[in-house]
C-alpha cells in the first residue's frame, strides 16, 4: 500500500510541476508532458490492472487542468496504461530507451486524440502545423521520459517502486 501512496504523491507533484514548473522548459512554445513521462513510468513492468489505474489516476489529473473534453485523458491514459502494463519487458523495462520510445509513442497518441477532439468541436487552422507542434511535443516528451526512466534506474525508492518496475508488495 506504500507504494500507491507514493504515487499518489508523485502525481500531485508531477500536476503542479506540469502546470507551473516545466513552462520554464518551453522551447519555441514546445513543452515536454511529464504526466505521459509518469505515465510510461509507473506502467512499464506492472501489472495490467495497476497500468490501468496509473492511467485513469493521470488522465483524471490531466482532464481537470486542460480544456479538453472531460474524459478524454482519462480514457486515453487508461487505454495506454494498460497497454503498456501488458508488455513483458522483464528487466529492460528499467533501461532508458523503451521509456524513450513509449515516451514518444503515448505523447503521440495523446495529441492525436487531442486533435481528433478538437477537430471534432471546432476548427483546426492548419492541420500539418498542429501536427509538426504534437511530434516536436513527442520528441520533447520522449527525452524527458528517458531522463525520468535513467532517474526511475538510479533511486526506484523515490517513485515507491523496487529495482524491478512494479506495484507488488515485497
Amino acid at each position: 500500500m506504500r507504494s500507491w501512496l507514493r504515487f499518489l504523491l508523485v502525481a500531485v507533484v508531477a500536476v503542479l510541476a506540469q502546470a507551473t514548473v516545466m513552462r520554464a522548459f518551453s522551447v519555441g512554445g514546445v513543452r515536454p508532458d511529464l504526466l505521459v513521462a509518469v505515465l510510461v513510468t509507473y506502467s512499464l513492468g506492472a501489472r495490467r490492472a495497476d497500468g490501468f489505474v496509473v492511467g485513469c489516476v493521470l488522465g483524471l489529473a490531466r482532464d481537470v487542468f486542460s480544456l479538453e473534453p472531460l474524459g478524454l485523458s482519462t480514457g486515453v491514459f487508461a487505454l495506454l496504461g494498460y497497454a503498456l502494463s501488458g508488455l513483458r519487458l522483464g528487466a529492460f523495462a528499467e533501461h532508458v530507451l523503451p521509456h524513450v520510445f513509449f515516451g514518444f509513442v503515448c505523447s503521440a497518441a495523446s495529441s492525436g486524440a487531442s486533435l481528433l477532439a478538437l477537430a471534432g468541436r471546432e476548427r483546426v487552422a492548419s492541420v500539418s502545423a498542429t501536427v509538426r507542434f504534437a511530434l516536436a511535443v513527442a520528441v520533447a516528451t520522449a527525452i524527458l521520459s528517458g531522463l525520468v526512466g535513467a532517474l526511475l534506474r538510479i533511486r526506484p525508492r523515490w517513485f515507491g517502486l523496487r529495482r524491478r518496475t512494479g506495484f507488488e508488495e515485497a
